[in-house]
């Protein structure tokens, strides 16, 4: 029996076994490993009798297999589907197991076996063998308003088919804040769970969801997709465009690619849904007949207004006219939100005198200025390894002390809304002012205590907000540019959504560039030619979705690099790899190498997601024989 470790370790991903009983793929069983018994799942399974010779010659004992499970809690669709996703991101399927399989799932399989239903428990053979209606793929872009008043009656319409309705969303605090909204008139059906929760929690939840006999609505996580139910119909994933989606570590998925091909392999109607969907996905109504559920939305559906204005000549933080509206705000006793990119007082500094960037010794990233509240003094952090230095510094190029500080950061916004609005109650929210998700929501709840307040805040802050603020002010809309990320445009557009979604009546722009284009298409309230020409412009620069990207990177000291780009040069020769330093050229005291492979969509993708699409095996071959110190990132965010 080959049969992978369903935990996390340093292990080679396929283990061999025997047993005397004929364990079907995808069963559930008991091995001894490292002198622990652990869970494992059986992948494929030969005969002994036609390998004799070749398990004579092997260098280790062969273990029995300890127990064999009386059936599998996870469906065979599941982690057919986990194995898959595996393969796509080039990753270890070991890895792609266990991170798609929340720990408390796997840690309490024994206890979690126990809970059955007759009518809700798994099929044994999957679901792909039941009557179903052929898979959908539909696309929902809508304001956030409508597409709850759309879900609310598919919710209904599900229930009266007696079928389930799974939400998929990226954070624990939507999950929370679409319960609230969802959940009414369906209390005892609705069912929430996240990685947040307990393990005692999720196991509750996970005998809930598993033996109740009504049609229900989950609102989770992508992995807790694992929770089976074999009347689920739908599978809705909210907030598309959210970058969250994507794994920060190993094996580095992309859940909504893990949900749209478990979704297929169930024959489940896939609805992606967002305010604004992301380009890529937008492109595949043509490319992979994605059918829209309504026209697709592209007006920005704001009752308020929208004012772009051109920054003074002499510089200042906030325009005379932002003062204005935010005094007016202020007086009436309404809440504003002044929006900031970055955290700190300078995500810049500059030395006058040989031009050089401050950066960090260590890593080599820009250092960042900070006030320090406790010792109330000015500090130099580095954002990328943490390394700090005092605010007296002098440039390590020039040694001159005639440093200047750009770009404008939430401590910056912070002193001066003090000091032009005195007696006002000003509350920051970035992640340098709060340690987790209770100190947040007490920072808001501290805000609508006191109406008639300012919020200074990066992105961090519209997932807290729950109440509208009547003027939000994006105190630097040109700093949003300075990050080179080809997606660059479109997150910009995103963060003016959000902006939006949390605003009642008024929104100011602040900018050098009145121009824009992407100032231009928010003005006139409509995105649909800004989309088409971005999508027109990535396909002349051979960018996603009409490439895809492969990036590898590579950390390692001078002598590690030079042979890292040699294997990289040689390994990938026959795909024209693009081979480059990254933007920040040191991360902790290593040099950064990241070697670019574009391929043709159809030669990396698989048919359940892509039509007349497969994995190129020779180049998934070359990628998985990489050594651990590189890194493989397929459909990467940025290329930096």
């Amino acid at each position: 029996m080959t049969v992978i470790p369903l935990k996390k370790g340093a292990w080679k991903e396929n283990l061999t076994y025997f047993s005397a009983q004929d364990i079907p793929n995808g069963s559930i069983v008991t091995i001894s490993l490292r002198g622990k018994k652990i869970l494992g799942l059986v992948i494929s399974s030969e005969d002994v009798s036609a390998l004799k010779s070749n398990i004579k010659s092997m260098s280790f004992n062969l273990k029995k297999i300890t127990e064999l499970k009386e059936r599998s809690v996870f469906l065979k669709e599941y982690l057919d589907s986990a194995i898959e996703t595996s393969k796509y991101f080039a990753g270890s399927k070991n890895n792609g197991i266990t991170a798609l399989l929340p720990a408390s799932l796997r840690e309490n399989y024994d206890r979690i076996a126990k809970f059955q239903n007759s009518e809700a428990r798994p099929n044994v053979l999957g679901l792909a063998s039941l009557n179903r209606l052929k898979s959908e793929k539909l696309l929902f872009q809508a304001p956030l308003e409508d597409r709850i008043s759309a879900y609310k009656t598919l919710i209904r319409g599900s229930f009266a088919l007696k079928k389930s309705v799974f939400i998929v969303l990226p954070i624990e605090y939507d999950i929370k804040k679409f319960k609230e909204i969802l959940s009414k008139g369906i209390e005892q059906f609705t069912f929430a769970i996240h990685g947040g929760l307990s393990a005692k929690k999720i196991i509750k939840k996970f005998e809930e969801i598993t033996t109740a006999s009504h049609p229900i609505l989950i609102l989770g996580t992508a992995p807790f997709l694992s929770v089976p139910r074999n009347d689920l119909e739908t599978i809705i994933v909210e907030h598309e465009s959210s970058s969250v989606y994507k794994m920060i570590g190993r094996p580095y998925f992309d859940l909504r690619f893990f949900a749209e091909l478990y979704a297929t392999k169930i024959n489940a109607r896939l609805i992606f849904s967002d305010t604004l969907l992301r380009y890529e996905t937008l492109a595949r109504v043509e490319r992979d007949g994605l059918i829209p559920m309504h026209p697709l939305s592209y007006r920005i559906n704001f009752a308020g207004e929208i004012e772009i204005l051109n920054k003074e000549k002499k510089f200042k933080i906030l325009n005379e006219k932002s003062v204005r509206e935010i005094k007016n705000a202020i007086a009436k006793k309404k809440n504003v939100l002044l929006f900031a990119l970055r955290k700190g007082l300078a995500t810049m500094t500059l030395c006058r005198n040989c031009n050089d960037t401050v950066s960090c010794e260590k890593c080599g990233a820009p250092l960042v200025l900070y006030l320090s509240h406790q010792e109330k003094k000015r500090m130099f952090v580095c954002n990328r390894c943490q390394e700090n230095k005092n605010g007296d510094i002098v440039c390590i190029s020039c040694g001159s002390w005639d440093l200047l500080p750009l770009g404008i950061g939430t401590d910056t916004v912070s002193e001066y809304a003090k000091e032009i609005f005195p007696g006002t109650k000003i509350f920051k929210l970035d992640k340098d002012s709060v340690k987790n998700t209770k100190e947040a929501e007490k920072i808001i709840e501290e805000l609508e205590k006191n109406p008639g307040s300012i919020l200074i805040g990066t992105e961090m802050a519209f997932f807290y907000l729950k109440n509208k603020v009547s003027l939000s002010v994006v105190v630097s809309f040109d700093s949003l540019w300075n990050i080179p990320n080809f997606k660059m445009s479109e997150k910009i557009i995103q963060i003016v959504f959000s902006i939006i979604s949390n605003t009642t009546e008024k929104i100011m722009i602040q900018t050098k560039n009145e121009n824009d284009s992407a100032l231009r298409a928010i003005k006139t309230e409509n995105l649909l030619s800004f989309v088409r020409e971005e999508l027109e412009d990535r396909e002349k620069l051979d960018y996603p979705p009409f490439k895809r990207f492969i990036k590898i990177t590579h950390l390692g000291d001078k002598e590690q690099t030079i042979k890292a780009k040699r294997m990289l040069e040689e390994i990938f020769q026959e795909y024209n790899p693009e081979i480059f330093s990254g933007f920040i050229a040191r991360l902790k005291g290593k040099y950064v190498t990241n070697a670019l492979i574009k391929i043709e969509p159809e030669k990396w993708s698989l048919p359940e997601i892509s039509l007349h699409s497969s994995i190129d095996e020779n180049l998934l071959a070359k990628l998985l024989s990489l050594p651990p110190s590189f890194d493989v990132f397929v459909d990467p965010e940025d290329l930096l």
